[in-house]
């Protein structure tokens, strides 16, 4: 963490969005000098970019881009060597962009216009001037590196806990939503990502790294850890599956994510701000269903019977049910594998027997002893699935995480 750096806290402890009067305790920007728009130094920072051939003459500029919404922008002011009445407009861009404010090295220039003092003042839009002693580059990472580590501060292992045991607050999951560096539209959607093999690990931190250094991403996601593997939280303007999926996919691809390697889970979508725990609940326990079952299953409607055993896996009386139920053939190796096949197959004889490389007889013949041995025998062939699918799942759940 920066030395210096401080952080907003809400009464009841949870952090902020950082500010432009939090960046400025930052090591390389200490030195800075206020020249304007001192009314906007509540103005939230969720990233930082440089401005300068943006406004060069005959270069058309662009609100969406190359400023994201909330970033710190600094320059050298080189657009304007020729002509300072540039500066009022790159200003005015900025503003309209919605940037959080700009600082320009005195390389150039070392006092604003007064027209461009004026504008600042009067929108709250800060202006700061800093040394030539000072580098872009440092300036940069320091800023990003105090975006990281505010959502890192709110996105906690706790937080994102309490979040999927749905034992936060509303309240609390509403501030967590409005503090973080993520703006989010009407809609979000939760995709949590997780190793399928640990032979073949995946670099977790290369894939943050990737985030925050991305220029493309801030105004559709965020990411942080949780657990080994990682959320993705995705936020658009339409809560159609399709739109979220182009989004995914650009994320994939940005951060270099090798989906054949992981398990991508999507929750429902849903109003950030009314359901925020439950793009992580979903998400969560979408991945649980999948290492249990060993199966890619791509988002939270397609789990079944999972969406209610996974949070009730710790059940006295679920484990209770299936420890009681398994308890004949749990020494019983080829019962055991032959059931966990038959229950992660769907009840698919032919299936299981492909997989347990044996005749199907040989599934049937199997399955009729472990009725026996479980007192089962008089169950149809339906409650007999029924029940061995939820104990088997429950076993499996409680050795998947």
């Amino acid at each position: 963490m920066p030395q210096g750096f401080c952080f907003f806290v809400t009464e009841k402890g949870t952090p902020m969005a950082l500010k432009v009067r939090d960046v400025l305790q930052l090591q390389s920007l200490k030195g800075m000098k206020l020249l304007a728009g001192k009314n906007g130094l509540d103005r939230s920072v969720c990233s930082a970019g440089i401005a300068d051939y943006e406004f060069v003459p005959g270069v058309e500029y662009h609100n969406d881009t190359p400023f994201e919404k909330e970033s710190f922008v600094i320059s050298s002011l080189l657009f304007a060597q020729q002509d300072e009445a540039r500066i009022l407009k790159a200003v005015k861009d900025l503003y309209e962009a919605g940037t959080a404010a700009l600082a320009f090295k005195n390389i150039i220039y070392e006092k604003l216009p007064q027209e461009v003092i004026d504008f600042s003042d009067e929108h709250g839009f800060p202006i700061f001037m800093f040394g030539q002693e000072v580098y872009f580059e440092n300036i940069i990472y320091e800023i990003m590196d105090a975006v990281q580590q505010d959502d890192s501060r709110i996105l906690t292992d706790q937080n994102i806990k309490l979040m999927i045991e749905n034992k936060l607050p509303k309240d609390e999951v509403l501030q967590i939503s409005k503090g973080i560096s993520l703006l989010f539209r009407q809609y979000a959607r939760g995709v949590y990502l997780k190793e399928k093999d640990r032979t073949r690990p995946v670099n977790m931190e290369r894939i943050l790294r990737n985030y925050y250094l991305s220029k493309t991403l801030k105004d559709k996601c965020i990411l942080c850890r949780y657990d080994k593997g990682i959320f993705i939280l995705m936020t658009g303007s339409y809560g159609e599956e399709s739109k979220f999926e182009v989004i995914l996919k650009e994320i994939t691809e940005s951060l270099s994510i090798p989906a054949g390697q992981l398990y991508i889970c999507r929750s429902r979508i849903y109003r950030p701000y009314e359901k925020l725990d439950s793009c992580f609940r979903e998400s969560y326990h979408t991945c649980s269903a999948c290492i249990a079952d060993k199966k890619d299953y791509a988002q939270y409607t397609d789990i079944g019977t999972f969406q209610y055993l996974v949070p009730l896996q710790d059940s006295h009386a679920l484990n209770q049910f299936a420890t009681s139920l398994l308890a004949p053939i749990l020494d019983k190796e080829e019962f055991m594998n032959t059931l966990k096949i038959f229950v992660i197959n769907n009840g698919d004889i032919t299936a299981t027997a492909i997989d347990c490389g044996c005749h199907q007889n040989t599934v049937r013949y199997r399955l009729s002893k472990i009725k026996e041995l479980t007192g089962l025998t008089k169950k149809t062939e339906l409650e007999f699935y029924a029940e061995v699918s939820a104990a088997i799942r429950i076993y499996l759940l409680r050795g998947s995480i």
